[in-house]
């Protein structure tokens, strides 16, 4: 049986579903051995020519980040930020689309904020 959602964890979840809902596709990182997740990847390639991340740590440790197509995974992004579960998949879902007025078009350097191996 599973156990209800904090009122803490709420709004972390609800905005996984949120990306899940919007064409996220996940990969969890075990710990050694095969042991507890110790970090939830997550991307999806927009039909815009971009490709759009995030990883989770915990509640309070993310960062997402969008990406020209032709960049990933090795380029820098066109936008990063950190913070919250909840904080970056909401900042991350209300960028505009790749290619449109207001959106991200200049790379940046990206952030050692978050690393995983084998992503960066």
């Amino acid at each position: 049986m599973t156990r209800p959602l904090t009122s803490e964890e709420a709004p972390h979840i609800a905005a996984i579903e949120r990306s899940m809902d919007a064409g996220f596709t996940f990969l969890n990182f075990r710990g050694p051995n095969g042991g507890a997740v110790e970090a939830i990847y997550a991307e999806r390639w927009t039909p815009q020519g971009a490709v759009e991340t995030y990883v989770l740590r915990g509640m309070t440790e993310a960062i997402a980040a969008r990406f020209r197509a032709e960049d990933y995974p090795e380029g820098d992004p066109l936008w990063e930020t950190s913070g919250t579960v909840a904080d970056v998949i909401t900042a991350l879902l209300d960028l505009p689309p790749h290619g449109t007025p207001g959106a991200p078009v200049v790379a940046r350097r990206a952030s050692s904020a978050l690393w995983l191996p084998g992503l960066r």
